[in-house]
């Protein structure tokens, strides 16, 4: 499965637990994409190329982007704004239950409210995970990362990467 259907798969979950009972709302309409943090901006390089975003990923309102690494890992970015910060919390809660990880081990992250990173392989063995879950007041956030099987993203990156996530939310929507 390629590093791409895997970010999707992931986007996905969340959508359908936004979608199945948690009762979003609509934002205001806007462009969330300066929600999505560029990982070169964190790394201070410019080895990762970001894909066009899309905008209300699973017709919700927020933003989601893929970027990838010049060796071919791969960071998806999806911030959706909704209602309130329960419907936050309940996309997020049903996302982590569904998340298409094999092999799982999570724990808590100190990133945001509920902040929860998962990591694992991807559902054939062939790429390693790490995605980290989090809610900043009415905003849902899943950053994924996926690389070689043998070589998974070390969790302090993705936690300092998840910190530098919530303070652009914070800063954006006044969280």
């Amino acid at each position: 499965m390629n590093s791409r259907c895997i970010g999707g798969l992931t986007a996905a979950v969340l959508s359908a637990g936004m979608t199945l009972g948690v009762g979003v709302a609509s934002a205001d309409p806007g462009d969330y994409t300066v929600l999505l943090i560029d990982p070169n901006v964190v790394t201070d390089s410019l080895a990762y190329t970001a894909a066009p975003p899309t905008l209300n990923p699973g017709g919700q309102p927020g933003a989601m982007t893929v970027y990838t690494h010049r060796d071919g890992r791969t960071i998806t970015d999806t911030v959706w704004v909704l209602a309130d910060p329960a419907a936050a919390a309940g996309a997020i809660s049903s996302a982590q239950a569904a998340t298409p990880v094999a092999n799982q081990k999570s724990v808590a992250a100190p990133v945001g409210q509920g902040g929860k990173l998962i990591t694992g392989t991807s559902p054939d063995g062939t790429r390693s995970l790490s995605v980290l879950y989090f809610t900043e007041g009415n905003a849902a956030s899943s950053l994924e990362f996926s690389g070689p099987v043998a070589d998974p993203a070390p969790n302090d990156l993705v936690i300092d990467f998840g910190q530098k996530q919530d303070a652009l939310i914070k800063s954006q929507l006044g969280a």
